[in-house]
């Protein structure tokens, strides 16, 4: 399929391979989180025909807009649909374009379609809307300013640590996936959007330049129950220079409120400064007060959070 536009001067066509870059460049205009892994491997399941979707528009030989129809692993039970077009070209009917493909594609599909969108960007929420979307959720974006916190980090994931019991280590994924990943299903229930999520399906979610952290027990009783995770956290870099984003922090259910949230998220924050960041930037479902409550001790900041928007299949 390679179509030309009526409305303007620009033509549609399926993703390729080598689209997948400068296709993750439009899609990451939209994306409140800043990390590029996910989008980067959806897209390229798309364009080798694995899973999902993916379409570009072109004008003279330019990208100037992408739309993409993926699974993804945190988002069970719907499809994802993604539209971005580039600033200079939006207003002429591209992003419009894109988005009737994908409703092509959505014709058979019976799992609502989910859009997430920064929450910044009225404009897109309002396009989605006129499409049929409705707002599912919310999530609220924090970020830390480390080099305010530079001396005090250090002393402080010690202390906290100190106090919940635990000790914090640094996961080692190509050794330890496994366990990372049945670590991150005991944490899931009760958090916000958690239901269905499997965490085997997520094998892949973390970007290679990942820090993940596991909090134990610093003194193991015997046998393997003691020696489980009491929780975790992944942090990994954003295309912004300088900052890093907050993938997942969980706490086993039957240990919350204990202390391991905060020792796992300040020995973050050190090491994410150790590895030359400024800044940390979370984001958190608007109605989970536990975790909202920790990032305002710490004297987070609002930042851009994003919308899930939904929208149900005719079938």
């Amino acid at each position: 399929m390679y179509r030309m536009s009526p409305i303007s001067s620009f033509s549609l066509r399926p993703l390729r391979r080598e689209d997948v870059t400068v296709a993750a460049d439009q899609l990451m205009l939209a994306s409140a989180t800043g990390v590029r892994h996910h989008l980067e491997l959806q897209l390229a399941a798309a364009s080798a025909g694995e899973r999902g979707s993916g379409f570009v528009a072109e004008r003279d030989g330019v990208v100037i807009g992408a739309a993409l129809l993926s699974t993804e692993p945190t988002m069970p039970g719907a499809v994802v649909t993604l539209v971005a077009v580039s600033r200079q070209a939006r207003g002429h009917g591209v992003g419009r374009a894109l988005a009737d493909l994908l409703d092509e594609q959505l014709a058979d599909e019976t799992l609502p379609a989910s859009c997430i969108l920064r929450d910044d960007l009225t404009e897109g929420r309002g396009f989605a809307e006129r499409r049929g979307f409705t707002l599912s959720g919310h999530s609220v974006g924090w970020s830390i300013d480390l080099s305010a916190q530079d001396s005090k980090l250090e002393a402080a994931a010690h202390e906290a640590a100190q106090t919940a019991g635990v000790r914090v280590r640094q996961a080692e994924l190509t050794r330890e996936v496994s366990g990372v990943l049945e670590c991150a299903a005991r944490c899931m229930p009760g958090m916000p959007g958690a239901q269905g999520r499997d965490a085997e399906q997520g094998r892949d979610y973390f970007p290679g330049d990942a820090v993940v952290l596991l909090a134990e027990r610093d003194n193991p009783s015997s046998g393997e129950a003691g020696r489980l995770p009491l929780g975790m956290t992944a942090i990994a870099p954003r295309v912004e220079e300088n900052s890093w984003y907050t993938l997942f922090t969980g706490v086993d259910p039957s240990l919350r409120r204990g202390g391991i949230g905060r020792a796992l998220k300040t020995e973050s924050f050190q090491r994410a400064r150790r590895a030359g960041a400024r800044s940390v930037l979370t984001h958190n479902h608007d109605t989970n007060a536990a975790i909202i409550g920790l990032n305002t001790a710490f004297d987070m900041r609002r930042a851009p959070g994003y919308w899930d928007l939904r929208r149900t299949t005719s079938k």
